[in-house]
């Protein structure tokens, strides 16, 4: 019901925070079942001392990725389903979770990076692209005439222009260089699309 009305934020913060929520009622529950059979719970955890500083420490790395988890939630830099870039890798996030994100690579495997570690990696997320950057290098052969040249530029300039996914502003081509085995011809143009599929076929056209 949420994805139907666009809440995509409210989709990530239910898995994280139903998972938070059972935790904290199985703390609750244990609690009052000491309680329950008599043990004075107060005096327990006040009694643990240096052993609740050791598990405290031994916690900070599970409080170190709840937070990251926490805060991939509230900024948003990437949301479930999001095909992205993090660090060196690529891959679309499938959870985000208590302690880790996992994320399906292009190699059809999933890799869980722990919440502390992924939020501070360098995301790009490219489900949130407008448009998409054409810049490719044209090579033509030492042997063609400067007319040709001239025809090529003309040709592929007017297509540039012409094509309806093709922003014409600020879409160019221009001889850019002699190159070690070409006559070099840089193509920049943005597709007006966001999807991957269509731009590699623009691109083709």
């Amino acid at each position: 019901h949420l994805r139907g009305l666009g809440r995509s934020s409210a989709i990530a913060v239910v898995p994280l925070g139903t998972k938070v929520t059972k935790g904290v009622i199985v703390v609750l529950a244990v609690l009052a079942a000491l309680q329950n059979i008599g043990v004075n719970v107060t005096g327990v955890l006040a009694g643990l001392g240096i052993g609740g500083l050791a598990i405290a420490l031994a916690a900070q790395k599970t409080v170190e990725n709840l937070f990251g988890g926490v805060t991939l939630i509230v900024d948003q830099p990437v949301r479930v389903g999001d095909f992205c870039r993090f660090g060196d890798r690529i891959g679309t996030i499938e959870e985000i979770g208590i302690r880790s994100t996992r994320v399906r690579t292009l190699d059809r495997t999933v890799v869980s990076v722990p919440n502390g570690h992924f939020s501070s990696l360098e995301l790009e997320n490219f489900t949130l692209r407008d448009r998409i950057w054409l810049h490719t290098t044209l090579g033509l052969r030492y042997e063609t005439t400067p007319d040709q040249l001239r025809h090529v530029l003309v040709e592929i300039r007017r297509m540039l222009y012409a094509h309806p996914r093709v922003d014409p502003r600020p879409a160019r081509i221009r001889f850019v260089s002699f190159g070690a085995y070409s006559l070099d011809l840089e193509i920049f143009a943005y597709v007006l699309t966001s999807d991957y599929d269509e731009f590699l076929a623009v691109q083709e056209d």
